[in-house]
């Protein structure tokens, strides 16, 4: 039954056979077993080969993908520390100017250049 499913001249698959063999073989461990290793081989060595490559490329894209959202989550979480640490700077150059303090002891204090206190001031 199985042999006479599939017509390899003319590449052909009787699908009605193939749908009984399906119901067997759920009944069947033998049969089922049967069936896969038929399957594996009626798989012709090119078509093999080309499933091979595109399952190798769709690994090599999925890499990618996820090497890039990483990559992106890296930047991003760098941007994020850079922006809270200039964030946290910019309150405490505004909270020593409310206590009195001048651009230029500030700058002292904070190892900054005068003219980047004064610009946090504005």
């Amino acid at each position: 039954m199985m042999l006479s499913a599939v017509d390899a001249r003319k590449q052909e698959i009787d699908e009605t056979i193939l749908k009984e063999l399906e119901v067997l073989a759920m009944n069947e461990q033998e049969i089922r077993e049967a069936l896969e290793e038929w399957e594996k081989l009626s798989v012709s060595s090119e078509n093999r080969y080309a499933y091979e490559m595109r399952l190798k490329w769709l690994r090599d894209q999925l890499s990618n993908l996820l090497g890039e959202r990483r990559a992106g989550m890296e930047e991003g979480l760098k941007q994020g520390l850079k922006q809270g640490r200039e964030e946290e700077r910019k309150n405490m150059i505004r909270h020593m100017s409310a206590k009195g303090m001048a651009a230029k002891d500030i700058a002292d204090l904070t190892g900054l250049a005068e003219e980047e206190v004064r610009k946090w001031l504005k």
